[in-house]
């Protein structure tokens, strides 16, 4: 064998070949991973899609709170249930139209009596059906179609004095999980969103339009018997990624489920498999064609190199078998190597690795920008989920939730901490005279006078209309009623002015303190909220004490 053949033969077996088997390594390697990657990302969309929902629900919620929590609703309705009073009904109409104003998300606020019957509704809509609350009891925020319409209901009981005096139900409309099924950004050309309830028969009953089905609202189902199916895997409380599982229409898919339990409905994102593998394939094609070309350019730089190699030794070959054939002695032919086009072809491959590098750190560049914008949208929808939008307060669900640990907290170790209601007196007509933006005006402005005037270990939060809490941890009863009471004075100095009118206000102050024995929260908040009704009752303007003895 030649040497040129030699070395064209040991440079394809020393580089080529590894190179080769590398390639090959890397392409399967690749297509899992990008699979993986797929997977990871559909878990992250889905999983903010649901706590989108969860926000939207719990806005819903905090609406419905506030109708819920007004006074004079709760004692007319009282009143038009014992005396069928036309002052009465016109009362509640009054009121529910007043809440339904600036509001635009709402379709419409019913109240009904102690057993359900329709009493009222806003203006504009006809008489709603008689409600059945015990539909309500488990969940009471439910997917309802009205005429054609899918709306978000909420019902809520009214009770005054400790008495059920009927129920409000308030429809929202559903544009927030439109636009979230609308929006497909991240999901391909061929994904989609699935939102979908149990109905009666335990079946998936979709809730939104589909986008391969824009009429399935309410009327397309999947039998609860399709185990394998993503939205009935979603519905039986299953999180998890599937691979090569059916959709509605018995295509396989790659999907992310998630269950929302709050509310026992089910959520998919999910993409064709012929898509991804399609964009697996799509990917292979380029390492192939790469792994090709290189090991085309091994051969070729192989044959070149082995012939530069070679090439002088056959010269010196020739020119001896010359000598030795015409006996000419002649100096043979100047030898020179090409070392330069050596150090040429490594800093080629230096340079090809650094173009590899480049492009993995661009690659996690982008990973940490995608990271980074997902931390930040969770940060927003934590701060909304726990602030109240006008004041900037803890709102109730945070409020409760803190309530609850304090208390925990108090009964294990015995730590004293006063629960203040405070609420201002006459707001409403502070409203009706001025308007309601001069009564947000004073909200925020009783909101950082609380905070300036609270203890950076004190919790203040907006928990109703003009109803504020103030949550006193390791104090003790004499020093809180002398702070209280300052507060109340200084609250009175407040000025505020409306169309060239100066006007002061003042609120009314219920406090409960803890006593060793009480585990349950909602115990207390009655406490103080007896204690703010007595001050309310014996002439507002007040800071009143919870006494068992008195209340009892």
């Amino acid at each position: 064998m030649k040497l040129k053949h030699l070395l064209i033969a040991t440079f394809i077996l020393v580089t080529a070949f590894p190179l080769f088997i590398g390639l090959y390594s890397l392409n399967s390697y690749t297509g899992v991973q990008y699979r993986e990657q797929v997977k990871s990302h559909l878990s992250a969309i889905s999983q903010i899609a649901k706590l989108r929902i969860l926000a939207g629900v719990e806005r819903a919620n905090d609406n419905v709170a506030q109708i819920a929590s007004r006074t004079q609703l709760r004692r007319s309705l009282a009143q038009w249930s014992d005396t069928r009073s036309d002052l009465a009904f016109v009362q509640i109409t009054r009121i529910i139209n007043d809440a339904a104003l600036d509001r635009s998300y709402l379709k419409s606020i019913g109240v009904f009596d102690q057993r359900g019957q329709f009493v009222t509704a806003t203006n504009g809509f006809e008489r709603l059906d008689n409600l059945v609350s015990a539909q309500f009891e488990d969940r009471p925020v439910r997917l309802e179609q009205h005429q054609g319409v899918v709306q978000l209901s909420r019902v809520a009981p009214l009770l005054l004095d400790g008495r059920l005096t009927g129920y409000v139900k308030v429809d929202f409309s559903t544009q927030f999980l439109n636009q979230l099924v609308r929006d497909r950004t991240g999901l391909g050309q061929t994904g989609e969103w699935l939102i979908a309830m149990q109905n009666s028969n335990g079946d998936a009953l979709f809730a939104t339009p589909l986008k391969y089905d824009p009429k399935a609202a309410f009327t397309r189902t999947v039998s609860f018997t399709q185990g394998t199916v993503p939205i009935i895997q979603a519905l039986s409380g299953n999180e998890l990624v599937l691979e090569e599982a059916p959709d509605y229409r018995d295509v396989p898919v790659l999907a992310s489920t998630r269950y929302i339990e709050q509310l026992d409905w089910g959520l998919v994102a999910k993409i064709d498999e012929s898509e991804v593998n399609a964009m697996v394939h799509a990917n292979r094609s380029v390492i192939y064609a790469a792994q090709l070309g290189i090991v085309f350019l091994a051969v070729i730089v192989g044959v070149g190199l082995s012939t530069y190699i070679s090439q002088p030794i056959e010269n010196l070959k020739s020119h001896i078998e010359k000598v030795t054939h015409d006996g000419e002695l002649s100096d043979p032919p100047r030898v020179t190597h090409g070392w330069q086009e050596v150090r040429e072809l490594t800093a080629h491959f230096s340079y090809m690795m650094h173009s590899l590098k480049s492009l993995n750190e661009n690659l996690q560049d982008r990973i940490d920008e995608r990271t980074a914008e997902l931390t930040k949208a969770n940060a927003l929808l934590e701060k909304t989920a726990n602030q109240d939008p006008l004041t900037g307060l803890f709102n109730r669900r945070f409020f409760t939730l803190r309530f609850e640990q304090e208390l925990d907290r108090s009964s294990r170790y015995g730590c004293l901490f006063a629960l203040v209601l405070l609420d201002i007196d006459h707001f409403k007509q502070i409203n009706d005279q001025w308007g309601h933006d001069i009564g947000d005006e004073v909200l925020k402005e009783v909101a950082r006078f609380l905070l300036v005037s609270s203890r950076s270990s004190d919790m203040v939060a907006r928990i109703g209309g003009e109803e504020f809490c103030i949550l006193i941890p390791e104090c003790e009863q004499d020093q809180v009623a002398i702070y209280l009471e300052r507060l109340r004075c200084d609250l009175t100095e407040l000025n505020f002015t409306a169309k060239d009118t100066r006007f002061t206000i003042s609120a009314s102050f219920g406090v409960a303190f803890y006593q060793p024995g009480v585990r349950s929260g909602k115990v207390m908040l009655k406490q103080a909220d007896d204690a703010l009704y007595d001050a309310k009752r014996t002439g507002r303007n007040r800071v009143c004490v919870y006494q068992e003895q008195h209340h009892t």
